[in-house]
This record gives C-alpha cells, sequence and structure tokens, in this order.
C-alpha cells in the first residue's frame, strides 16, 4: 500500500494525477476542493501493475479544475513504486 503525503497552503481545487515512467496519465486519484491543511492520499484502492509511477499534485485557487499543462500550480510531486 502507498501512500501519498501532502501540504495544501490554501484553499482551492485539488487534483492528483497518477502517470507512468513515459509521462501517460494513469488514474485521476482526487478533483476535490480542500481548505488549507495536511493530507494523505492512501492508493489501497487502486488497481495498479507493480511498476514505477510518478504522481503531480496540483492546486488552483478557483474553483474549476486546474489546465492540464499549467506547472504554475503545481505543489508537489514524486515517485511510487508498486510491488505485487
Amino acid at each position: 500500500m502507498s501512500k501519498i503525503e501532502y501540504e495544501v497552503p490554501d484553499a482551492g481545487h485539488v487534483t492528483i494525477k497518477i502517470v507512468d515512467i513515459i509521462g501517460t496519465q494513469v488514474r485521476v486519484l482526487m478533483n476535490n476542493h480542500e481548505k488549507p491543511g495536511r493530507y494523505t492520499a492512501d492508493l489501497k484502492n487502486e488497481a495498479l501493475e507493480p511498476g514505477k509511477y510518478y504522481y503531480k499534485i496540483h492546486l488552483n485557487p478557483g474553483k474549476l479544475q486546474s489546465k492540464e499543462n499549467d506547472n504554475n500550480n503545481l505543489i508537489s510531486s514524486g515517485q511510487l513504486k508498486i510491488e505485487v
């Protein structure tokens, strides 16, 4: 089981995307409005093949989902390893 810990500095729309090693989006883990604070996203129910993945967490201060290529609102990113 993998967990992603992150902090939201300002209230807004948070999107967590999981991508494979070549950058293809494989899952949107979260797409919700969040208040400022520390959070943990759990991948226990996600059916991902074993391997290496990356996550990107975006925060859009407005109510609408952020643009796909807008890295100005990236608040965190990292690597995940899914094992059998």
